[in-house]
């Protein structure tokens, strides 16, 4: 501890160190201020709105269905595809009028299973169909590309392997197609396991603020919207004038929805409908797709920042398309912010002249109060009693505050690699039909068995906030002291669930 504290008390005797400290943490606050004037103005839009807008779907008249091919995506899913699988051929739908495509890459007995179900859906009059690729070449995107070119539907609903839709899904979202410039169809994502684990109520909320206040406050003024890879539907039409699948980054579906969107389609999102799919229950599952869902991010704001930034577009509607392709870097702002914070504590011991420039920035971090804002807003819908909330709201959002507290490091490794790294391997997120907690994912063949070096470092950061709250406690720095709890606890949590393997 003596090392450690020379080591810092010597780092801020030099200037050169001292503005890099300064300039570093302004940056957190700046970053994160930036990040929530988007989100307050989402907020407001959908506080001013939400009750007099609706997003129920027109029927169809009677005999106008037109065709749907539903596609499931997969690879290696042998504990949830035969479930996928029946719930699609189970849409309540003409059955002249529905297709149904398992896009099959798998090398395990995945593959078998699929064809099985398949079959005995045939022989009960459903047209299921394997299409099966001996290479992932494109990976989903381009499995959905080889889809889409033998598809019979006119539209395309996607759904997968991890979902389950509800019977009545085409009848309350098709109807929104009447309109000849709605390209896209999203529905809300909802948790088949919520409860299973602290780790899937933390998820669903992250989920949940998205989609219930983000993409539903977006939908109600008409900015641009995104289509989540699944729960959705698409124009074959609008697919082929948007230029087609392309496996040319980790998030096909961002790419594609943008595409779509500048060449002047529209997306519907309905609240209301909400397809069900199964979270994550392992922590080095859920890095995986976060990890994939970033560098995708990566990838897409070198491809779509300029052309954003170009687009012939309505003031608000370019702002906001800039805003949630870019409001990833509210990561690097609470990592910045975090790091800092242990040197600062004694910066300001060396240089108090900074003291009034540091306690002027402060005032900007009542910007996180935005967090417990969204849960509250949230976690209304589960909840009807006011008992009922205040136990949802503590055995839901304090794991997610821990949760996102120690997860920036990860998510701006992820963005850097994005950024950098052109080349991409679509890993899989394993799923094991955990709906509940009598399924113990630690039998199951996926479960994961590396562990990621990146988690090593996690452990060393953990270590070093747990330093730092005793730093905190031997100066008596009761303002970075909670802060350092926190970071300790979400660094900390992570790197212990993350080195849990079966």
């Amino acid at each position: 501890m003596t090392e450690i504290t020379s080591f810092f008390q010597d780092l801020v005797q030099n200037e050169t160190a001292q503005l890099i400290i300064v300039v570093l943490y302004a940056l957190g606050p700046i970053l994160i201020t930036l990040y929530s004037i988007g989100q307050f103005h989402l907020m407001y839009i959908w506080h001013k709105y939400k009750k007099t807008y609706s997003t129920k779907a027109p029927l169809y008249p009677e005999g106008e269905w037109p065709t749907v091919t539903v596609q499931i995506p997969m690879f290696n899913e042998m504990y949830v595809a035969e479930h996928v699988i029946d719930a699609c051929a189970k849409l309540d739908y003409p059955a002249d009028k529905l297709e149904i495509q398992v896009l099959d890459d798998s090398t395990d007995e995945t593959l078998e299973i699929a064809e099985k179900r398949a079959a005995m859906w045939r022989e009960k009059g459903v047209d299921v169909v394997v299409i099966h690729r001996e290479n992932r070449q494109g990976f989903k995107a381009g499995a959905l590309h080889e889809g889409t070119q033998v598809a019979k539907g006119d539209f395309i609903a996607i759904f997968d392997a991890d979902f389950r839709p509800e019977a009545d899904f085409l009848y309350k979202t098709m109807g929104y197609f009447q309109d000849e410039q709605v390209g896209v169809v999203q529905t809300r994502w909802g948790h088949l396991n919520r409860d299973y684990s602290l780790l899937t109520r933390a998820q669903s909320l992250l989920h949940d603020a998205f989609f219930m206040v983000e993409q539903h406050a977006r939908s109600i003024v008409g900015y641009f919207l995104r289509f989540n890879g699944s729960g959705g539907i698409w124009r074959k039409e609008t697919i082929h004038d948007a230029g087609g699948w392309s496996g040319e980054t980790l998030s096909e579906d961002y790419d594609l929805c943008l595409r779509a969107q500048l060449n002047g389609w529209k997306i519907k999102y309905d609240n209301e409908v909400v397809a069900p799919a199964e979270l994550p229950v392992t922590m080095v599952d859920f890095k995986v797709q976060q990890y994939r869902w970033t560098k995708g991010r990566g990838q897409i704001i070198k491809k779509f920042f300029w052309k954003l930034c170009k687009a012939d577009l309505p003031f608000m509607v370019k702002m906001h398309a800039i805003f949630d392709l870019l409001n990833v870097f509210i990561n690097v702002g609470v990592l910045f912010l975090a790091l800092m914070s242990v040197p600062l504590v004694f910066l300001l011991e060396a240089a108090p002249e900074y003291y009034p420039f540091f306690k002027y920035m402060s005032i900007a971090l009542i910007n996180i109060l935005i967090a417990p804002w969204i849960a509250i807003l949230v976690l209304d819908r589960y909840n009807d009693s006011f008992k009922e909330k205040v136990t949802d709201f503590k055995r839901t959002f304090i794991p997610f505050l821990i949760l996102v507290i120690g997860f920036p490091f990860f998510m701006v490794v992820s963005l850097i690699d994005g950024f950098v790294n052109n080349k991409s391997f679509f890993h899989r997120t394993s799923k094991y039909n955990a709906l509940d907690k009598s399924v113990n994912w630690k039998n199951k063949i996926y479960s994961p068995t590396d562990i990621p070096v990146i988690t090593w470092f996690e452990g060393i950061f953990a270590i070093l906030f747990v330093l730092a709250v005793i730093i905190d406690i031997n100066t008596f720095n009761i303002g970075f002291l909670p802060f350092h709890i926190l970071l300790s606890l979400g660094f900390g949590s992570i790197f212990i669930q993350s080195i849990r393997k079966a």
